[in-house]
């Protein structure tokens, strides 16, 4: 009987999170805590691939901003963003997995773009050219409270971005 009860509540216990009203998407996260959930959820192959590319790689950041206060998402507004993208995906499709689907899709600059239809509420924004090892780290220290790094795309720098004018082997540099 008493191994019974034992075993009963060793098997309860993980049921006790169902009941956890808690979003992880609120609040802070560390840029330490975001590396290792986002190194966490990308594939081997993925972060395969990343490690052996050769030269500047040009990151797209797809942030979560469900929680952000709206000041913070305001701070994260320059002249030229797009805030509506989501608005008009979702007045196109009318449904918030396509929209998202197709928001996903588009490039995106420096200044960034807004998929505001539901939730979730998402801010992608391309980066500035880095190594692969800036990559992760580099997103993770742009959160801000209440925003979560949920993906990362990205692409091979152009070749005019690879080399660096103050290296001395770029033939290019004044």
């Amino acid at each position: 009987m008493k191994r019974s009860a034992i075993l009963f509540f060793v098997l309860i216990l993980p049921a006790c999170s169902l009941f956890d009203n808690s979003d992880p998407r609120e609040g802070s996260e560390s840029a330490e805590a975001c590396y290792s959930r986002v190194l966490g959820t990308m594939l081997d192959k993925t972060r395969n691939e990343l490690a052996e590319s050769d030269g500047l790689l040009v990151p797209t950041y797809t942030y979560d901003v469900t929680k952000m206060d709206l000041d913070d998402m305001k701070s994260l507004l320059v002249t030229g963003s797009d805030e509506t993208a989501g608005s008009r995906g979702m007045a196109s499709t009318n449904q918030s997995d396509a929209a998202v689907e197709a928001f996903m899709a588009q490039s995106v600059d420096e200044n960034g773009a807004f998929f505001l239809g539901r939730d979730p509420a998402l801010y992608r924004v391309r980066g500035e050219p880095r190594v692969f090892d800036e990559i992760i780290p580099t997103g993770c220290e742009r959160q801000l409270p209440g925003m979560r790094l949920i993906a990362i795309s990205w692409q091979p720098a152009p070749p005019s971005e690879q080399a660096s004018p103050d290296d001395p082997d770029n033939e290019n540099a004044n």
